[in-house]
């Protein structure tokens, strides 16, 4: 995966969405061409293509027990559960999550419970659904804002003490960064939109869901027409041309992706706790994803480090960082003596031009 990168910049919002890579963008260039050319007719077989893809996920994702929908975004299938749900259900959520889900929840009139934001919050969890007696937990894999990314443990060891228990995971800032066995998870529900780390551009999602699910006491719906919610209509042949693209690329390189995304974040970690700005959150926790969140209220850092070339975005009160299989580790090099600079111009410190560039 050749990724079109701009020289001049460094690329480091992931989170937010990435640089297209080469082959897709070739891709995508024969599909409007042969569309051009074959019009409507390039729909013929448009059923096996979809069988193919989902039966690709099921392998990508080690969800082959499982069933898979299809849809176009994370917040629009989390949406579709939800109309399919009983309405008497108790749902607990963390603060500060990513906005659709509790947003969702509230506009559909279901009870819901939200728990302070802990550098705990595995425990949190634990003593929230104890509390709270909730029927439903919906929580992202890893956090959008600063990256704290689940301990996937203790998700199973929930679920396993929790069978009554609806786990329903967000995936989009984690699907992509390494292999997952959906299988084995404790997680009964995950959605995950392709435009962030599975590099396929928007309009995709992933909805995978366990079988245990449509017996469960949850759904007011059969499985039938839950299906029928989520895949009415024409599902877009491009949109999901790009995720069943990419998956096949990923599959072959996963490993090699999650080992070059740890290793960069192993060096990101050290550079922050070096210069005593990695936040508590991520300070006191073993388990790291590779987004990260600076502190910045006032939005200089932000604007500086932008000024200088480093694509990076505001997220919540601070400048949020993340690193993706295309970043290198000379770059990391680069924004850490960039945010040297910058604290070394705050605190009215001249540090010479030959210490600060490569």
């Amino acid at each position: 995966m050749r990724f079109i990168k701009d020289k001049n910049q460094i690329y480091f919002d992931n989170a937010k969405m990435g640089p297209i890579y080469k082959e897709l963008h070739d891709w995508k260039i024969s599909y409007e061409k042969e569309l051009y050319e074959k019009k409507s007719s390039l729909r013929k077989g448009h059923q096996v293509f979809f069988m193919e893809l989902k039966n690709l996920i099921k392998r990508f994702f080690s969800s082959k027990k499982s069933d898979v929908m299809l849809s176009n975004s994370f917040t629009s299938a989390f949406q579709k559960i939800l109309i399919n749900l009983k309405s008497d259900l108790k749902f607990l959520c963390v603060k500060n999550d990513y906005p659709s889900i509790s947003e969702s929840i509230k506009n559909l009139n279901f009870k819901l419970v939200e728990l302070e934001y802990s550098n705990d919050i595995e425990n949190e969890i634990k003593i929230g659904l104890y509390k709270h007696k909730s029927n439903v937990l919906v929580i992202s894999i890893v956090q959008y804002i600063d990256g704290l990314k689940l301990n996937l443990d203790f998700m199973k060891e929930l679920k396993n003490k929790n069978k009554n228990l609806l786990i329903i995971g967000d995936g989009t800032q984690y699907c992509g960064t390494e292999k997952f066995n959906f299988d084995e998870s404790g997680f009964d529900i995950i959605i995950s939109s392709g435009y962030k780390w599975l590099h396929a551009g928007y309009g995709n999602a992933i909805v995978m869901i366990k079988n245990t699910f449509f017996k469960s006491k949850f759904l007011k719906n059969n499985k039938s027409i839950l299906q029928k919610t989520f895949e009415a209509g024409h599902l877009d042949l491009y949109s999901f041309g790009s995720l069943k693209f990419s998956l096949f690329l990923m599959e072959k390189e996963i490993n090699l992706i999650s080992a070059k995304i740890k290793f960069l974040t192993k060096k990101m970690i050290k550079g922050l706790k070096e210069r005593k700005l990695l936040s508590n959150v991520k300070n006191d926790r073993l388990i790291h994803s590779s987004i990260f969140n600076i502190s910045d209220e006032d939005g200089k850092l932000h604007s500086f480090l932008s000024k200088n070339n480093f694509i990076v975005s505001n997220r919540g009160k601070g400048c949020r960082v993340s690193l993706a299989y295309y970043n290198t580790e000379q770059e990391i090099k680069l924004f850490l003596k960039m945010l040297d600079k910058f604290y070394h111009s705050t605190l009215n410190i001249e540090t010479p031009e030959s210490e600060l560039l490569p």
